[in-house]
């Protein structure tokens, strides 16, 4: 009898010390917690679910000519704190925020990033999320990496060595885009040696955070094809869409030479249809690659006319709505820009040409 009630006894410590183990590990798995945390069940779903985060980018816009210049306010732009809750308010879902990380670093290893820069980072993505939107940071005009890849390319790893460590422990809605739009002398076959290893450095840090991989030659939609995918289940592939050329940007003075004004773009049947035999080629690609997409940039220059720009604006982010492309429009206020800062009023019908009618 004694030895039957110590069985017994021995049985529920054991039972008992399961069930600890159980719940201490259950709190390793909980998300990660920062200013603010994704919808549950983005955050509790399994290691298949970059189509259901590219989904929480949804209708983006960029924040461009203001962090990634040379500095902050160098190209007129400066980003308000007031800037992220008119964007959510106006319908978007999130913001990309082009970052020139390399006009901010020390010159020799370990290439040190500027604190107060990056706490200046910090203080935009906290605004960002609290205003509840997904927030991509990237490493954009690294311009040396262009020219030189063999010798900037571990200065690349270094700087998201520590972007990576800096965000660790922010919610899951803060993305990585590791370079935007490599070219150049960073050719196809660079990229697909380089970004692995920025990668591997982010995840050493971030293990399920989601990065995002962008098309070699400018993120153009004709050299998906070229990237060679690693074997991670949380990657987006982004490329960037500027078709017609000397319509997007007619008039543009930093392209030499610069393409001269006056381009239309009509909405004609047969202009919509080249848009989706671009859109389809990507689309097939990311299909037989079960990888998600993100159109990271599109946009047409203000030099030209409103109406052309609405038609092809509208044109492209319902093809994107229609192939289940997440969108990033270029760019919010400045020369592609959807807002005017100074009256602080939307410029429409561009902006609804965008992100569609005003939930306001």
């Amino acid at each position: 009898m004694v030895e039957r009630h110590f069985r017994y006894v021995l049985i529920c410590i054991l039972f008992l010390v399961m069930l600890l183990i159980s719940s201490t590990q259950c709190g390793k798995n909980e998300p990660n917690k920062g200013v603010n945390s994704m919808d549950q069940s983005v955050a509790e779903s399994d290691s298949n679910s970059a189509l259901e985060y590219n989904k929480i980018i949804g209708k983006g816009v960029n924040i461009g000519n203001a962090l990634e210049a040379p500095f902050e306010g160098a190209w007129g732009v400066r980003i308000e704190d007031e800037y992220f809750e008119i964007i959510k308010k106006r319908g978007f879902d999130s913001v990309r925020i082009p970052i020139r990380w390399s006009a901010h670093i020390s010159e020799k290893p370990p290439y040190d990033i500027d604190r107060n820069f990056l706490e200046r980072v910090k203080h935009v993505v906290d605004r960002a999320l609290e205003n509840n939107l997904t927030v991509i940071i990237n490493t954009h005009h690294f311009e040396e990496l262009y020219q030189e890849p063999d010798k900037y390319g571990n200065v690349l790893v270094e700087i998201w060595r520590q972007i990576a460590k800096f965000f660790k422990d922010y919610p899951e809605n803060l993305f990585f885009e590791i370079y935007n739009e490599p070219a150049q002398n960073l050719t196809a076959e660079k990229w697909n040696e380089l970004y692995p290893k920025v990668l591997k450095v982010i995840r050493e840090s971030n293990p399920t955070r989601i990065v995002i991989i962008d098309a070699p030659n400018w993120a153009h939609y004709s050299a998906v094809r070229s990237l060679k995918l690693v074997n991670d289940k949380r990657i987006i592939v982004s490329f960037h869409y500027y078709e017609p050329f000397n319509f997007t940007h007619q008039g543009a003075e930093w392209v030499n030479p610069t393409p001269p004004v006056g381009v239309k773009w009509n909405g004609e049947e047969w202009e919509i249809n080249q848009i989706r035999s671009h859109f389809k080629y990507v689309s097939d690609w990311a299909k037989q690659n079960k990888v998600p997409i993100f159109l990271g940039e599109f946009g047409a220059y203000s030099k030209a006319d409103m109406d052309s720009r609405v038609k092809w604006t509208e044109s492209v982010r319902k093809m994107a709505e229609e192939f289940g492309f997440s969108y990033a429009y270029w760019e919010f206020c400045a020369g592609f820009g959807i807002y005017d800062r100074w009256s602080q009023n939307w410029i429409e019908p561009l902006a609804t040409a965008v992100v569609g009618e005003s939930k306001e």
